[in-house]
């Protein structure tokens, strides 16, 4: 019984770690059209020169003159606030800003929304720490 009990709490555990900012990710993954005007997307993924493997992902959205999307980055993040381990939030006059922070990979995303029109989110994910080849 005691055996059971610890693998139903590493499962819930598991579960709620693997849908941590699910809500953010869907907007940033979603079918976002970047041909329209106002929107600008980056992102950079950083590998291991040895193995290929990833090591970070960072991605960095702008939306200008988009209420819409300013509503829904603000609404998900909000909503992805229960399963964040660091939860940073400011509001100063007419802008929001947000860092929240998971772990199990390392994510750190920040939102900041200008107004009612401009939203920047920052997400950053670090799969794994760098090895320092300077020894």
């Amino acid at each position: 019984m005691k055996k059971l009990l610890v693998f139903v709490m590493l499962l819930v555990a598991t579960i709620a770690e693997s849908q941590a900012q699910e809500h953010i990710d869907a907007l940033l993954n979603g079918d976002i059209e970047s041909n329209r005007r106002g929107l600008t997307m980056r992102s950079a993924v950083k590998r291991d020169p040895a193995t290929g493997e990833i090591i970070k992902r960072v991605v960095e959205f702008t939306a200008i003159d988009d209420k819409r999307l300013v509503k829904e980055f603000i609404a998900a993040f909000k909503t992805d606030r229960n399963t964040a381990k660091v939860w940073d939030e400011n509001e100063s006059g007419q802008t929001y800003n947000v860092t929240a922070v998971w772990l199990n990979p390392k994510r750190v995303y920040t939102l900041t929304a200008s107004g009612s029109s401009v939203v920047t989110v920052y997400a950053q994910t670090i799969y794994r720490e760098e090895k320092n080849n300077n020894n």
